[in-house]
């Protein structure tokens, strides 16, 4: 039986850049291309250790990590989220920002 896992991720915040001496624009994160790039190397990583794990980031203004349709235990659910939240931060390493920040 699948699991589902079901990672709501927020964006980083917006950059400003500036363009000249008195002026800057903001440039903002591609939210879902940043969402699938995060899915694709999460599903990378838990086709390994996690085969059973259905992995699905979808943005969100909060973030979270659920459990979708079972409950580990307590101590399990702790570790989990944990151990899936270290790999989003190993995965978002590898971004370029150029990739996916707005023109």
């Amino acid at each position: 039986m699948s699991r589902n896992v079901l990672i709501r991720f927020v964006p980083p915040a917006p950059i400003k850049v500036k363009t000249s001496k008195t002026e800057s624009r903001t440039r903002e994160w591609e939210g879902e291309k940043l969402a699938a790039f995060l899915q694709e190397g999460l599903e990378i990583w838990a086709g390994d250790k996690y085969p059973d794990f259905e992995m699905k980031v979808a943005v969100s203004r909060q973030a979270e990590i659920r459990f979708v349709n079972w409950k580990p235990d307590k101590t399990e659910a702790g570790e989990l989220r944990a151990e899936i939240g270290e790999q989003i931060s190993l995965v978002l390493e590898g971004i370029e920002p150029e990739d996916y920040l707005s023109d």
